[in-house]
Parts: structure tokens; sequence; C-alpha cells
């Protein structure tokens, strides 16, 4: 059988290269294209091609994957960024006949994924268990959200990604400048509310640490959804962030994780989801799990469940494609019971980016 033949969009960032490390030992399956709109960014040249391409918002971008796509006879498309799910999408929508090979689903759908006001409002509407979140800025209905909830708050952009531009609020002033920026949201804190008060504490008596993190123990459920709409999957892992530069995982049993995914699944199945759906929670003070956030990917944690006999790489490549690339190294059963995630230093070889600069195409020497 012909290896799979797969393109990878903005191969370079974090999930781009969890994408690549679940080929380890079976890549003789897969045909591995990348793009990367940086020439000098290390990640993609571990692909066996790489395009340089606009970037994702540029008017360019849509023509230049078309021609990838027609030209190296791609399989599936791979989404790694939020920006390139609704993308995806909108192309689906308007190319109908491209539909099997694109990873993501309806516009609809993207767009419930990719804003949390919109993902808040989805999961209102279908009963699935979101964190309390304020949409409206308006004073009177911050004062009611307060007057609920309490301090500390958290506010997030509607549409951001790697926690950029998060902060954790305690006061009314705080409050009022989050909302003055545009496309804000903010949510009940969830996990232990009384972390940030000791922090604080410690501030005031012993000076601000030069690391620290409000990340408590957070769990990560992974659901995909086949093109009929089938779950194919449901994969749940926890996470600990209890140093500075790595994270303790461990595969999640609890009943509750397992039940919000299928549960989300579903609704987002009949909404025209189709591919990888990942739903970020953390529990309440009362121990509830609620949902923070949604993602239509693949994430930085694929790795990281791969290693625990999770193969949603493998997974969605055969539902989609109904080709096979080989059994992962372990088995959920075989797999440890927790790993150790940690960051990697690395820099892109002079020659390579030389080329790809130049011919905007490089090709991995075999």
């Amino acid at each position: 059988m012909n290896p799979v033949r797969l393109l990878v969009l903005a191969a370079g960032t974090r999930v781009g290269q969890n994408i690549l490390a679940t080929f380890a030992g079976r890549r003789e399956s897969a045909v591995l294209v990348a793009t990367s709109s940086v020439a000098d960014e290390p990640g993609p040249y571990g692909y066996d091609t790489v395009h340089l391409v606009p970037e994702t918002a540029s008017p360019a971008f849509e023509a230049s994957l078309l021609e990838i796509v027609s030209n190296e006879r791609i399989d599936l498309v791979i989404p790694c960024r939020d920006d390139d799910v609704l993308m995806l999408a909108q192309l689906r929508e308007r190319r109908p006949e491209l539909a099997s090979r694109i990873l993501c689903g309806s516009v609809a759908a993207a767009r419930a994924i990719c804003d949390k006001a919109e993902g808040y409002a989805f999961s209102a509407r279908h009963g699935l268990p979101f964190a309390p979140t304020l949409v409206d800025a308006s004073r009177e209905a911050r004062d009611a959200f307060v007057r609920r909830h309490g301090f500390p708050l958290i506010v997030k952009p509607r549409r951001g990604y790697a926690s950029m531009g998060v902060y954790l609020v305690w006061n009314e002033r705080q409050l009022d400048n989050a909302f003055a920026r545009e496309g804000t949201v903010a949510q009940q804190l969830l996990g232990d509310r009384q972390d940030l008060g000791r922090f604080l504490e410690a501030v005031e008596r012993d000076g601000m640490p030069l690391f620290h993190t409000f990340q408590g123990p957070r769990h990560s459920i992974q659901v995909i959804v086949a093109p009929d709409g089938r779950i194919a999957d449901v994969m749940c892992i926890r996470l600990t962030s209890d140093r500075r530069r790595s994270k303790t995982v461990m595969a999640d049993r609890e009943y509750q994780a397992r039940e919000i995914g299928e549960r989300c699944g579903a609704a987002f199945s009949a909404a025209g989801w189709r591919g990888p759906l990942n739903i970020q929670c953390q529990k309440d003070p009362a121990g509830q799990l609620l949902i923070h956030e949604y993602n239509g990917r693949f994430t930085g944690a694929t790795m990281t469940r791969w290693h625990l006999g999770f193969d949603e790489v493998g997974t969605t490549i055969a539902a989609f494609t109904g080709r096979t690339i080989g059994a992962a190294p372990c088995t959920r059963a075989s797999a440890p019971r927790e790993i150790f995630e940690t960051v990697e230093a690395r820099a892109a070889d002079r020659c390579n980016v030389e080329v790809l600069a130049r011919d905007r195409v490089w090709h991995r020497p075999r």
C-alpha cells in the first residue's frame, strides 16, 4: 500500500512537533509534508518536505495551500493552530469536494471551538458543564458577575492560545482595564481559589518570585470525531505543573472526565464537527469538573498522550483516510502510569534555512 500523504500546517509549532514525534518507528508508512511561514524555525526540517508559505491571514495563503495539496497529492491536511482550524473550516464549506481531505468540521462548530464566548454559549445550549463566563462588558453585568462569583477571576481573549493575554484579576480596577480591551471574557477561577491570596501575601513578605505559575491540576480530554460523526475515541489525561520547566502527566481514570468527553463529542458531532476535539477542564471548589476552553486540533499534549498509550494521530489517520500507519510503541495497558514532559532547545541548520528561503521548498536528504 502506498504511504499516506499528510500536510501539516504550521509544522514548527509545538503541535507540529508532537505530530511528527508520534511517527517514530513507523515513518515509512507516511509522506510528511509541512508548511511554515518562517524559514528559520527548526521544527519543520524534521519533515520530508517543507513549503514556505504566506501567513494564514494573508490573502495569498489559500492559493498557496491549494497548490501544495494538488502538487503533493495530499490525502489529509492537518491544522496545528486555531487560526488554521477556522480557515480550513471556511475552505471546507466553500469547497465541499475537499472535505474528505481536511481535518476539521463545520464553520459553526469551529467558531464555537475557537472563540471562548461562542464556546460558552454553545455549551449552555447543549447543557455542557462550562465554567461560568462573562461576555457582556456592561458595568451592570460585571457587577452581577462579581457578586455571584467573587474575586479573583481569570480574564482572557475570546480568541487566543498558549495562555497569551490571560490574567488573574482581584479587584474592580483590574477587571475594568481587562474589559477595556476588545474581545475579552472573564471566567470563574477554577481550582484552589486561595492560591492567589497566599501568593500575594508571600509577595508582600518576600518579594516577587522570578518564576511562578497558578496552573494547578487540570484535565485534558481528547475526542476524535470520525468523518461519519461517530466518536472514534475518548482520551483523558491529568496534568500537574509542579516544576518550573516540566509537567507530571498521567492517564485520567475519573468517570467525570470520560462522560464530559462523550457528551461534548456528541454535541459537536451533531453541530458538524469532524476530527480532534480537545476539552480543557479543571475542578471548581466543590469538586465538579468544568470546561474552560475547547480546541479543534491536536495539541501540545499529543506526544504526551502517545507515551501514555493514546494513539490519537494513528486513530485519526485511519478514520479519515482508511489507512493505518502501524502500531504505537505501547498500549494503554502497557504504558507507564505517569510521565514527565519537558522543554527542548533547538536551532535550525543555516544551510536548510537558506535553501527554503531561496527556493520556497526544501526536501529532506534521503
